[in-house]
């Protein structure tokens, strides 16, 4: 009897040891998952795509993670939080969500779930507090859940958002709690997205780190990741959502494929099919190395260098240039292959924004401008005329720059949406491709609380593209308009 006990005891060292040494083992060998089609809690097997995400949690200090549904993240993050609790004791877990009610589940219902079927010998002696906000066990460890307001009074080991693209002030909730785990805590990020906000926090926050420019880890997991899940699945979602919704929208926020088809706005009432835009999307990183001769603008965004000989355009939309006004913003195409070789965006000046078109201008062989003719543009131009050597293009009113009525709109929409569909342009900047893809139909701007600006700039310039090809009518501008059409029109 004696020996059997011992040989029980020493069976369960050896676990505790393997389950300390291992977050993974821990989870697949004695996690549980609620699992709703059979409404009762199964043993948690790992997937290959949820053991990928483990190793991301435990590996990296900043995780965001944008997903499919229904693939078992939140409850993957839960059990690498009782992981931290019972095997790194005095552990402050701090979670948080978009409403309080569902917080408190994440508390009450999931993770008290995990806990509970753990065997005995896992267990913590005894609970110090236990409440529906706060649960502290005998061992140090606890966890605290907020809505998505609190918290930062903490000092925290690991802090979870769960579905963190739909919280509303996202933005404001990272500010507030970031700090408090800087000197070495953890936070993860899980979500599915929200179309309505194609620039979400949550999504520049994606967008910056899938580009290494921030110390976030990313990772995707699409609706493929969960095994029994194939083709036949997905074409019945599709089918269905088509029918009750009218358009894919749905489906790529529920059940995306790629984190690109993810993060593209709502393409319902939009004005450039996304089809269209995913044809021409090449993501790409802007270099890093310049040569000798670059112009030292900041946050330019260089995605080829100049050719010897190659022909490019410049679009500008300018703006105010103060703290809270719009971004201006440049593009630069090359007028053969419609690429888009550079970008930039930022608070500037008219006067500023006119000396960084005429610097970027001069770089990629004197290529001429076609300025939005706004306020500010009017400024942008006088700028222009008065210090650059840079040919002004005219618009379709035959005046300088591009006059952005009701027609100048419609024509300079008309123009980028038929590049896109016939592929004569390729889009790099993911800025400009999701600015692009959230122009409404109805007024051709962007949805309210969005930008616009990116996406205006590329518009002039394919439309300088359009026109200077010969595809609509190009007047330039100069002392001689007759002399300097046929270097424009040769490409």
């Amino acid at each position: 009897m004696i020996a059997c006990q011992r040989q029980e005891v020493h069976h369960y060292r050896k676990e505790i040891y393997k389950c300390r040494r291992s977050v993974r083992y821990f989870v697949d060998t004695y996690g549980h998952i609620y699992y709703a089609a059979a409404s009762a809690w199964v043993p948690f097997r790992l997937w290959q795509a949820q053991i990928h995400a483990l190793k991301t949690m435990e590996a990296s200090r900043l995780t965001v993670i944008l997903k499919a549904r229904q693939l078992g993240l939140t409850s993957l993050a839960l059990g690498f939080a009782l992981w931290l609790m019972l095997f790194h004791p005095a552990a402050t877990v701090l979670i948080f969500s978009r409403r309080e009610e569902e917080a408190v589940d994440l508390l009450k219902v999931r993770l008290r779930g995990l806990y509970e079927r753990l065997p005995a010998w896992l267990k913590v002696q005894a609970f110090v507090t236990d409440n529906d906000h706060e649960w502290h066990w005998s061992n140090g460890s606890r966890v605290l859940v907020f809505p998505s307001t609190g918290g930062d009074s903490y000092s925290a080991t690991l802090i979870l958002v769960d579905e963190a693209d739909l919280v509303p002030n996202l933005a404001k909730l990272l500010s507030s709690v970031k700090p408090i785990i800087d000197g070495g805590g953890r936070m993860i990020l899980v979500s599915r997205v929200d179309k309505a906000r194609p620039r979400s926090p949550f999504k520049r926050l994606y967008a910056a780190a899938s580009k290494k420019q921030t110390p976030w880890q990313t990772l995707f997991l699409p609706w493929f990741a969960r095994p029994d899940r194939d083709a036949v699945w997905y074409e019945s979602q599709k089918a269905d959502l088509l029918h009750r919704t009218g358009s894919l929208d749905e489906l790529h926020a529920q059940y995306p494929a790629t984190d690109v088809q993810a993060m593209l706005p709502a393409a319902h009432n939009k004005r450039i099919a996304a089809e269209w835009l995913d044809q021409c999307y090449q993501e790409q990183s802007p270099l890093t190395c310049l040569r000798a001769g670059a112009p030292a603008l900041p946050d330019l965004e260089v995605y080829a260098l100049p050719r010897p000989g190659g022909l490019y355009v410049i679009g500008v939309d300018s703006a105010e240039g103060n703290p809270t006004s719009d971004d201006s913003a440049l593009t630069v195409l090359d007028r053969k292959t419609g690429e888009e070789v550079a970008a930039l965006a930022g608070k500037f000046q008219p006067s500023t924004l006119a000396a960084h078109a005429d610097a970027l201008g001069a770089w990629y062989n004197d290529a001429p401008v076609l300025v939005e003719r706004n306020n500010h543009g009017h400024a942008v131009l006088l700028w222009l005329r008065d210090h650059s050597r840079l040919r002004r293009l005219l618009g379709h009113d035959r005046q300088e720059g591009w006059l952005s009525n009701t027609q100048g709109k419609n024509l300079l929409y008309d123009a980028t949406a038929d590049a896109l569909r016939d592929r004569e342009t390729i889009v790099h900047s993911f800025a400009t491709f999701t600015q692009l893809a959230g122009i409404e139909g109805s007024s051709l701007r962007a949805p309210e609380g969005e930008a616009d600006d990116r996406a205006d700039a590329f518009a002039l310039a394919c439309q300088s593209c359009r026109m200077l090809k010969g595809l609509s009518p190009i007047v330039d501008c100069g002392t001689d308009v007759t002399s300097l059409l046929p270097p424009l029109l040769d490409d």
